[in-house]
């Protein structure tokens, strides 16, 4: 009776040999399923640092793409690899007639908050070879517009208004007297881009914009790599490594962005990186 028991206490239990099989095998699923969830971990991080990057290298370009593409004729004033200053138009208009040593302005509609959070450094007028001539420094000063109408003008300069936007005349001085009414005119900022040491990101590289008519400075996106910079299309649109001494045969800029992630991701030693290279012709070039 008693050895029946003890056989059938036996084969209702496990032996040594099956414990340790057991054992076995739960600590390689165990050790599979840590490695899985180290490379998920690791995947996750990977593209949360290269979106990251990416984000940054477009957040760049739209910022530089819509003030590069304004710039006209000779509206390049200072170049280097790794800065541009250029000559941004903010609002355009027709000239009327010249008062006071200024001259005034009918302007078209334009975005209403870029307008009003802008100053000016200076304004250009079109001549009738359809060159840009520049008057830097000059000023905006309000004008009741009476001067686009009889009996200063045979043909009234009608000013304009739109949903958002009153009808605006300025004057503009110092005025140039060979500017003729009916001629284009606008009014722009000097911007300077330029890649330099990031205070958001100690060590590493920011864009920063600045306003040289206010010395108003900002830290755009960051961080960049140091390969970050600006090339310049010569006449057949070929990018140049360096600028050209006559800055008004450059037809358009180069950006290289070359955008990281502030840190590197788990498992690696080195931030991630997102290239991008995009060509932006000046107005009148395209």
């Amino acid at each position: 009776m008693t050895r029946r028991r003890a056989a059938r206490r036996g084969a209702a239990g496990f032996v040594l040999a099956e414990l340790l099989v057991a054992m076995f095998i739960a600590a390689i699923i165990g050790a599979s399923l840590t490695q899985l969830v180290i490379s998920q971990s690791r995947f996750v991080a990977l593209q949360g640092a290269l979106m990251q990057a990416r984000g940054g290298a477009r957040a760049a370009l739209n910022v530089m793409a819509g003030d590069l593409r304004m710039v006209s004729d000779s509206g390049l004033v200072g170049a280097s690899p790794d800065s541009v200053t250029v000559r941004v138009p903010y609002a355009f208009g027709v000239a009327c007639t010249q008062t006071s040593g200024r001259t005034v302005v009918s302007l078209l509609p334009a975005d209403s908050a870029t307008y009003f959070s802008a100053t000016a450094s200076g304004y250009a007028w079109r001549d009738s070879t359809g060159k840009f001539i520049f008057v830097d420094p000059a000023t905006v000063g309000s004008s009741t517009g009476t001067q686009c109408g009889a009996p200063y003008l045979s043909k009234t300069i009608a000013i304009l208004g739109a949903p958002g936007w009153s009808p605006l005349a300025v004057a503009v001085g110092p005025n140039d007297v060979r500017t003729p009414a009916g001629s284009v005119v606008y009014l722009y900022q000097v911007v300077r881009y330029a890649f330099a040491p990031s205070a958001q990101v100690p060590g590493r590289i920011g864009l920063w914009r600045t306003v040289l008519s206010t010395g108003q400075r900002d830290e755009l996106v960051a961080p960049f790599d140091s390969s970050a910079g600006f090339q310049f299309l010569d006449s057949t649109f070929a990018p140049q490594a360096s600028p050209p001494a006559d800055l008004n045969t450059v037809k358009g800029v180069r950006l290289i962005l070359v955008a990281t992630s502030e840190l590197p991701p788990e498992g690696r030693s080195e931030p991630m990186q997102f290239h991008l290279t995009t060509d932006v012709v000046f107005r009148n070039h395209s």
